[in-house]
């Protein structure tokens, strides 16, 4: 045993994969360096300096008990892409999909997982309102423990 939750060891991998990739989204006026946020934006409101930007989240965690020798567990990270209002805002955001996606390929399961995959891509929405130019991209990966122990 240790005292790291395994999920957020991947979270953690993730998101490092993510600031390592130097990802650039060309906002109309030439490259910019697409920020990856530490905390999450209050009432998701970025400063345009700041932007085009993306922030990572655990959303949920799904766990089956099919096995009696390990319990396999489906980690639910999103990726919240958000872009500058200069230039076309949604070619912005297919751009950061794009080397978001291409990154987390390239990444595979983090030496941890057995799957990353990209399940869905929506507009996002905060109180139900939909916010412009801001999209959600939801990963899920799998990873098995066993039953006493789901640390690293």
């Amino acid at each position: 045993m240790s005292n790291i939750l395994i999920a957020k060891a991947i979270r953690h991998r993730f998101k490092a994969a993510l600031s390592g990739a130097a990802l650039e989204v060309d906002v109309g006026s030439g490259l910019v360096a697409v920020s990856v946020l530490d905390v999450a934006p209050a009432g998701w409101v970025v400063p345009d300096e700041k932007l085009p930007a993306l922030y990572v989240f655990a959303s949920a965690e799904g766990l089956s008990h099919d096995a009696l020798a390990e319990v396999e567990r489906r980690l639910f990270l999103d990726v919240v892409l958000m872009a500058r209002g200069a230039g076309d805002p949604m070619d912005q955001l297919d751009d950061m999909q794009l080397l978001v996606e291409q990154t987390m390929i390239a990444a595979g399961g983090f030496g941890l997982a057995r799957t990353n995959r990209l399940v869905s891509v929506e507009i996002a929405q905060n109180q139900g309102a939909v916010l412009i130019g801001t999209r959600l991209m939801k990963f899920e990966i799998a990873f098995g423990v066993t039953p006493d122990d789901p640390s690293l």
